[in-house]
């Protein structure tokens, strides 16, 4: 297993705003460069209670109404519940109109996917660099899904996973790149990268957990749900449509999450911000 973040807060608001833009742009080709597993045992932890089974019980029209919440329902209203990956939920709203890049180095997931993608009719899983291998791949009616551990690790001579971004955003392709971070004074920090690297116009959406005063130390990355903890998206060559129901959607997540019991305990909730 490639990812044991899978199913937390971080997870939501990506995979939410992904879907955003795969309903509303219909690529005819998807590529992701860091595609993780099919999906994975959903486990009633900390994190994942904070993260996708409060996800799962908020009482908000945008959000039970969302894809996102359309696209977990195979895999988490049965049992055992199951979390999919992105690539899964990918492929559960474009279906066999889409052809498919699913890049990873972890041959178990890699084995997952060409599982799972078995029936799809074009689906190549790439278990290399998926920086270079996404960037041979590009072209056409392409959306490019960058979700890195490390952003700024690369090969010799190669992309990392922030040059590689700009490059796409460059070629005029559409671009969903995932960052996080575990201090409040890093908020849009990937958002600011970008916009040294390139010209092209960017939206971004950033949600940060905070305690009770609205405020947090520096957080946890990995738990994803301690005060001072954050993720974003930014999105580039999507549509005006896309980015407003990206953006509904985030302010979805933080009305749903106001006063949320916190897993360290007291409360606490979600500040969600936009940079463009």
């Amino acid at each position: 297993m490639a990812n044991r973040h899978f199913g937390k807060l971080a997870d939501v608001w990506k995979h939410g705003a992904l879907l955003e833009v795969l309903d509303r742009e219909r690529p005819t080709r998807y590529a992701e460069t860091h595609a993780g597993s099919a999906a994975y045992s959903l486990v009633a932890d900390d994190e994942r209670s904070f993260g996708v089974l409060k996800f799962l019980s908020a009482d908000h029209p945008k959000l039970s109404g969302s894809r996102y919440r359309a696209a977990l329902a195979p895999f988490t209203d049965v049992e055992p519940p199951r979390y999919p990956g992105s690539a899964m939920l990918a492929m559960s709203v474009l279906g066999d109109d889409s052809s498919y890049l699913l890049c990873d180095i972890d041959p178990v997931s890699a084995a997952e996917l060409r599982e799972h993608a078995a029936g799809l009719s074009h689906c190549e899983v790439a278990e290399h660099d998926g920086m270079a291998a996404t960037a041979a791949w590009l072209g056409g009616d392409t959306v490019v899904h960058i979700d890195p551990f490390d952003p700024h690790a690369h090969v010799p001579g190669g992309y990392s996973a922030l040059t590689l971004a700009a490059h796409v955003a460059e070629q005029g392709q559409r671009l969903v790149y995932w960052y996080g971070y575990d201090r409040p004074d890093q908020q849009a920090w990937a958002y600011d990268a970008l916009a040294e690297l390139t010209k092209t116009p960017l939206w971004c959406g950033d949600i940060l957990v905070v305690d009770a005063d609205g405020a947090g130390q520096p957080g946890d990355l990995g738990r994803a749900t301690t005060p001072g903890t954050g993720s974003g998206v930014v999105l580039a060559n999507v549509d005006a449509a896309t980015v407003s129901a990206c953006a509904e959607f985030g302010h979805a997540l933080a009305d749903a999450y106001a006063g949320a019991t916190l897993p360290a305990g007291g409360t606490g909730g979600i500040v969600f911000s936009e940079s463009a």
